[in-house]
């Protein structure tokens, strides 16, 4: 999985980009993001564990004199998911800003379908090949973004995504749009963007650029200190955390002990045996069961497994078992 973080020059991104990784002093455009979850400190504290493990993913920075055409458009096929910045107190206009730039990717989608259009006329012209199908879907595409939309939002098919598999369509991916603020944010400024956000089917999520960029000066315990000050719920880290697992459709679940806490990310709908193969192969290859409580219950009995039996809320569960968000999961196998 990859996240790429783009938005109009000067607008944050590499400000975010440090935060993100925790680095004021990286360079390189790509390094990796470990998604914060509190529920892996309360449960490693409960393990006395001598390990946290984060889920992971790559971050990169995508310089906006990239662009979205030739090779600068190409290059961004890899990416799951953009962050798209907005800086909401240096920017006159930012909502003005935003809506050029996400007209910008509409542009250079729209560009790339009626290029795909004209080599199937042309194709077509020279040999018999069976192209209804997509150029049928293309026609549909093309008409959504010459309405100002985002082909994400028209629910395409899983049978219809296959046939876009080759290509790079920027508005088929989430964009989460991060308003980099000051503290004293302009209310109107920030409606607007949060109104322009919704009427295109995109995310929000608030970010005070300035102010993380000096936590990364101080203690962890200073930057947790400082960061509940800034408001309540704002959370940076975890907060988009938790939104690029809701975009993606990811959810969490749980192995722990005395070596370590680990926290694994799972495309929801997926069963315990995919999870067991995330842990490791060997464990997918002989699995037997699995034993599960959600950390929900797993909390509310004080984080004793003889209360967790004794209240009913330990299952066993076969392959087939759908894994849940906060599930904690010790499966058996045997190899």
């Amino acid at each position: 999985m990859k996240i790429g973080i783009i938005g109009p020059a000067q607008s944050g991104k590499t400000t975010m980009f440090k935060v993100l990784l925790q680095s004021a002093d990286i360079t390189g455009d790509i390094g990796m993001f470990k998604f914060m979850d509190s529920r892996i400190e309360k449960l490693s504290n409960i393990y006395s564990s001598k390990k946290k493990v984060y889920p992971e993913t790559a971050f990169l920075d995508i310089g906006s004199g990239e662009g979205f055409t030739g090779k600068g458009y190409s290059k961004l096929d890899t990416i799951d998911l953009f962050i798209c910045v907005i800086n909401s107190f240096f920017s006159q206009a930012p909502k003005k800003d935003l809506e050029s730039y996400i007209t910008d990717i509409i542009l250079a989608d729209l560009e790339a379908i009626q290029s795909r259009l004209a080599r199937i006329e042309k194709d077509r012209m020279k040999i018999k090949t069976d192209t209804e199908a997509e150029t049928k879907l293309l026609k549909k595409c093309q008409e959504t973004l010459e309405n100002s939309k985002l082909l994400r939002n028209i629910g395409l098919t899983k049978d219809e995504l296959k046939l876009f598999s080759g290509f790079s369509f920027i508005s088929l991916r989430p964009i989460v749009v991060a308003m980099n603020l000051e503290e004293a944010r302009p209310d109107s400024q920030v409606k607007a963007i949060e109104e322009y956000c919704s009427s295109m089917g995109m995310r929000h999520i608030v970010f005070f650029g300035k102010q993380e960029l000096e936590l990364l000066e101080l203690s962890p315990e200073e930057r947790d200190q400082f960061s509940r000050e800034m408001g309540s719920g704002y959370n940076f880290r975890e907060n988009m955390s938790k939104l690029i697992c809701n975009e993606l459709k990811l959810i969490t679940f749980f192995t722990g002990g005395d070596k370590d806490t680990t926290g694994w990310h799972l495309e929801s709908g997926l069963s315990a045996i995919e999870a067991a193969g995330k842990i490791h192969s060997d464990i997918k290859r002989g699995f037997i069961r699995a034993e599960v409580v959600n950390y929900e219950d797993f909390i509310r009995c004080e984080g004793n497994m003889q209360k967790v039996r004794e209240a009913g809320l330990l299952k066993v569960e076969g392959k087939e078992y759908v894994i849940k968000d906060g599930d904690i999961l010790n499966i058996r196998f045997n190899i």
